[in-house]
């Protein structure tokens, strides 16, 4: 079974068209009828953050604010509130399918990025022909309204788990602020924009909105953007690799991203992939290893699995248990299982005095103890981690930090420490509207012990904060600081 990677999908989701179509009372409320019936059936973690009365109460106040007439827009807007708020990253609604089409054709976009750093929000790219704005001057507000409150109010709609806000920092980075501004916020022609530059001088000036293709051509032309540019050129784009830092005497491993392909096969790829670099790095006697994990949004739980026998010595649970509330739900056939892995599953989940169904190693060969490798590695390792390492990235990361074979540095990961809801999916159609929603089948059990904090991710050892300058002139700071920590250690020997 496999975990959804969902991570920064409504980037793709288009509005252009979204207030061409508008909908009656009747017919969005048959669409929140269908969408209600189909989590109360399907959604294993549906009350993981929040009692039954609590749900309830949402779902009422989110028909009541339904109104006659209503665009896609403003009813997606209300849609996607009430499934942020079940505080599950793989819960997602999307507006329509056809996303990337509408995402170049609109025409209103805010025409810079935003990058949030300890409460500060900073523009970065000057997407506009407007030469007065610099990468690196702190945003203060957009046509009135403080940059905090836009931020919160995006927030609000944005999908991850529990209470950890660090993945919607990165959901609004890059592209996805200007998006969602237009998305949740407001469809402006122009935007006035306050801002504070270098010398601490407030000014403000007002920009067009701009469409994709156009912001694209100024981000190179606007000679304001030159100096970000050569560091981002400068900076080598890691996917997975093995990388040896003679200088530093570190090995790097850069997982930004998981191997694709069937289960079996992205496993393998992984295991052959982590064999050669164990035997490079055995024959280097390189003693200290980097394992990247920033911006790895997941993939397959067996692949979870895979990287933790490289840093362990017994045999360890990586699962306490997985369960579902359902195996006749008529929805099910809407679901991402086949009809023979949907009757195997039938005979082989175990019910449970409160209704649910257990999820045993028969059905499911992940639940059984992760064995180390025979090249396991047994130097120090340095896990660098963020808001982005999430879904089966964010289950290993709270097995290995749980299991302490290693250190964690950057900042806390964007998937819950104690579990999450994935492995296969139900993706429904609303009826009337035609936004999509996807809904989770598993609930997610990790072998943790209980964090002091509900709903978070894995915090760092060592957290590590950006400065703006950081930013800008494309300083990793996170691996900069395991350098020192090895550098310290090697000192104190």
């Amino acid at each position: 079974m496999k975990r959804l990677i969902i991570i920064f999908v409504l980037l793709l989701a288009g509005t252009a068209s979204a207030q061409e179509a508008t909908f009656s009372i009747k017919e969005l409320w048959d669409d929140f009828n269908y969408m209600e019936k189909a989590l109360r059936e399907l959604h294993p973690g549906l009350y993981r953050y929040q009692p039954p009365t609590q749900f309830d109460s949402t779902l009422t106040v989110t028909k009541h604010e339904m109104k006659d007439n209503m665009s896609l827009r403003d009813a997606y807007a209300q849609f996607s509130m009430l499934i942020a708020k079940i505080r599950c990253e793989h819960t997602v609604i999307v507006p329509k399918a056809n996303w990337a089409d509408t995402l170049k054709r609109a025409h209103f976009y805010f025409p810079f990025q935003v990058f949030s750093i300890q409460g500060q929000s900073y523009l970065t790219f000057n997407r506009s022909s407007n030469q007065d704005i610099h990468p690196g001057d702190k945003l203060l507000s957009i046509n009135g309204r403080p940059i905090k409150e836009i931020i919160q109010r995006i927030f609000n709609h944005l999908f991850s788990d529990g209470y950890i806000e660090t993945l919607k920092y990165q959901q609004i980075h890059n592209y996805m602020f200007s998006y969602y501004y237009n998305c949740f916020i407001e469809q402006a022609d122009s935007f006035q924009v306050q801002y504070e530059n270098a010398n601490k001088e407030v000014k403000t000036v007002t920009v067009p909105a701009l469409g994709m293709a156009e912001m694209n051509r100024n981000t190179i032309s606007n000679p304001v953007n030159l100096k970000m540019l050569q560091a981002v050129q400068k900076e080598k784009q890691y996917s997975k690799e093995l990388v040896f830092n003679k200088k530093k005497g570190v090995a790097i491993i850069f997982l930004r991203e998981f191997f694709g392909g069937s289960g079996k096969e992205a496993r393998h790829k992984l295991v052959e992939f982590m064999d050669r670099a164990m035997q490079k790095i055995k024959k280097s006697d390189c003693k200290n290893l980097v394992v990247d994990l920033r911006h790895n949004s997941g993939g397959y739980d067996n692949q979870g699995q895979v990287l933790l026998s490289y840093f362990i010595k017994e045999p360890v649970l990586y699962y306490k248990s997985m369960h579902t509330i359902t195996n006749s739900s008529p929805f099910l056939a809407y679901s991402s299982i086949s009809k023979e892995d949907l009757a195997q599953a039938k005979d082989g989940l175990i019910k449970q005095p409160d209704g649910t169904y257990l999820v045993t190693p028969a059905l499911n060969n992940t639940l059984d103890p992760v064995r180390p490798s025979p090249n396991r590695f047994t130097g120090s390792v340095y896990f660098l981690i963020d808001g982005a390492t999430g879904s089966t990235t964010a289950e290993f990361t709270a097995v290995a930090h749980h299991l302490r074979v290693g250190t964690f540095v950057g900042e806390e990961t964007g998937g819950n420490y104690t579990g999450g809801n994935g492995s296969d999916y139900v993706g429904l159609l609303l009826p009337n509207t035609k936004m999509h929603l996807t809904i989770p089948l598993v609930y997610f059990q990790n072998a943790v012990a209980t964090p002091l904090e509900k709903g978070h991710g894995t915090i760092p050892d060592h957290p590590v904060d950006y400065t703006i300058n950081d930013l800008l002139t494309g300083v990793d700071k996170p691996l900069e600081f395991v350098y020192k920590l090895i550098s310290t250690k090697r000192s104190m020997q």
